[in-house]
C-alpha cells in the first residue's frame, strides 16, 4: 500500500502542476534520498564485513584481494574524511593514479572478450548472420583511413553513395539508430508494465516474496 500511494503521488505530481502535489511530491523526493545515502552506508558495511570474513576464513589463494579490498576501502575513506574531502590531494591522488588506471586496464582486457564474441557471432551460418558481418565489415572499414583510401574517388561525384564513410554514417543514424529506439521503446513498455504491477500489489518480488 505505501509502495502504491507513493507511485500514484509522483504519477499524479508529473501530470497536475498543483502546488499542494508538489510539495508532497518534493517530500517524497528527499525522503528517497535520505533511504538511498542508508542504503549505500549499508553497502558498505556489508562490503567491509564480507571481506573482512572471507580475508579470515575464505580460501588461501583469495585472502589476498579481500586484504586489498579492505586496504582500499579504508585508505579511500581515510583520504576523504580526514584530509578535506573528494578535494584533498590524497584524494585525488587515489582516484588519478590508481583508480583510473585500474579501470583503463579492466576495459582494455575487455578488447579481447569482444573480438571473440565478435569472431564468433560473426560466422556466416545463416542468413542474418551473414548480414550482420557484412554490416560490421561495412563499419569498420568506413571508420578506419583504409575505408577512405579505397573509396575515396568516389566521393563528390555521382557515385558518392558508394563512399564508405557516407555508408557508415548512413547506416549508424538510420538502421542502427532504428533498432534502437525499437529496442528502447520495448524496455519502456516492460517497465510500464512492471510498474503498474507493482501498483496493483501483482509484483512482490521487491519485498522478498516469491
Amino acid at each position: 500500500m505505501i509502495t502504491a500511494f507513493v507511485a500514484v503521488i509522483m504519477i499524479v505530481a508529473y501530470f497536475v502542476p498543483k502546488p499542494e502535489v508538489s510539495v508532497i511530491r518534493d517530500d517524497l523526493q528527499q525522503w528517497f534520498l535520505i533511504v538511498v545515502t542508508f542504503t549505500m552506508v549499508l553497502g558498505l558495511l556489508n562490503l567491509l564485513f564480507v571481506s573482512l570474513h572471507k580475508a579470515r576464513k575464505g580460501r588461501k589463494e583469495d585472502r589476498f584481494y579481500n586484504w586489498v579490498t579492505i586496504v582500499s576501502l579504508l585508505g579511500t575513506m581515510a583520504a576523504g574524511f580526514l584530509k578535506g574531502g573528494i578535494n584533498s590531494p590524497a584524494f585525488d591522488f587515489i582516484f588519478n593514479y590508481i583508480y583510473i588506471p585500474l579501470s583503463a586496464t579492466i576495459f582494455s582486457l575487455l578488447a579481447f572478450y569482444v573480438a571473440s564474441a565478435s569472431f564468433r557471432a560473426f560466422r556466416a551460418k545463416s542468413v542474418m548472420a551473414t548480414i550482420l558481418l557484412i554490416t560490421a565489415f561495412i563499419v569498420m572499414m568506413g571508420r578506419v583511413p583504409l575505408g577512405d583510401w579505397v573509396t575515396g574517388w568516389a566521393q563528390g561525384t555521382s557515385l558518392d553513395f558508394l563512399y564508405l564513410p557516407n555508408i557508415t554514417n548512413w547506416i549508424m543514424e538510420v538502421m542502427n539508430m532504428a533498432g534502437q529506439r525499437a529496442v528502447l521503446m520495448g524496455a519502456a513498455l516492460g517497465l510500464i508494465a512492471t510498474g503498474i504491477k507493482i501498483i496493483l500489489g501483482i509484483e512482490r518480488s521487491y519485498l522478498g516474496g516469491e
